[in-house]
């Protein structure tokens, strides 16, 4: 059975192409995809991944076939007006990609980076991203905005651990200053969370016979709740 982002890619790209019909590899598709991944394998396992599954999709050419393609995308078509077959998002968000951005500028190691930045352009114009897409992602405007988001993402993964475990973030922010969108949405997770946690110490205080300051043990259900609801692995996410 496939994993259900797969399944879901799947769907859309049916929607897009209109095609019921029985699928096959497109081998010169393949062949590109192949030269791509196979640069560096272990960096692009998952692109691998993605790019099998997306030939893989691609209707057979066939003559009993001919009607139906011709009606779904015209022989005549150029492939930059093809819907795109994931987004941007989708492509950023891919695991093996958001770690290596982050290790290379862990190392401030902009050979790396630009090796990223190429295979992501070249993944990107597999799957038919737009011009404006690719626009956002391409040059030294590209570099620094695929630069800006692994240091969002590194910052998030030490937010995370530091909001579960009521730490300070004051040198979080100092370390990525310049990313003040994601400070304030932090800020507010922090402060939703206090107010919470505020709340059930007193209800607890209320209760209790003996009163006293029952935020520690506001804080473990507090803890409790954000693993045992999915809500912690959400806000990884």
């Amino acid at each position: 059975m496939l994993p259900l982002d797969q399944v879901k890619n799947l769907k859309v790209v049916l929607k897009i192409s209109k095609l019921i019909s029985k699928t096959v590899f497109n081998l010169d598709t393949y062949k590109r995809v192949h030269r791509l991944v196979t640069v560096n394998f272990l960096k692009c396992s998952l692109y691998a991944g993605v790019f099998v599954f997306l030939t893989a999709c691609q209707p057979e050419h066939s003559k009993t076939s001919t009607n139906t393609i011709n009606s779904a995308v015209p022989s005549s078509q150029p492939s930059a007006s093809l819907p795109p077959l994931l987004t941007l998002d989708e492509l950023l968000n891919t695991a093996d990609f958001q770690i290596g951005i982050k290790q290379s500028v862990l190392n401030n190691d902009r050979v790396s980076l630009k090796d990223w930045q190429d295979q992501l352009l070249a993944v990107a114009k597999e799957v038919h991203l737009s011009e404006r897409d690719l626009a956002q992602i391409s040059g030294k405007q590209g570099l620094m905005f695929i630069e800006f988001e692994a240091k969002k993402r590194l910052f998030h993964d030490e937010f995370i651990d530091r909001f579960m475990r009521f730490n300070s973030i004051d040198d979080l922010i100092q370390k990525y200053p310049h990313i003040t969108g994601v400070h304030q949405r932090a800020l507010s997770l922090i402060s939703a969370r206090d107010r919470a946690i505020q709340s059930a110490a007193k209800l607890l205080a209320d209760e209790s016979a003996q009163g006293g300051d029952f935020t520690q043990e506001a804080r473990a259900q507090w803890k409790d709740y954000m693993i045992n609801s999915g809500r912690l692995e959400t806000l990884k996410n």
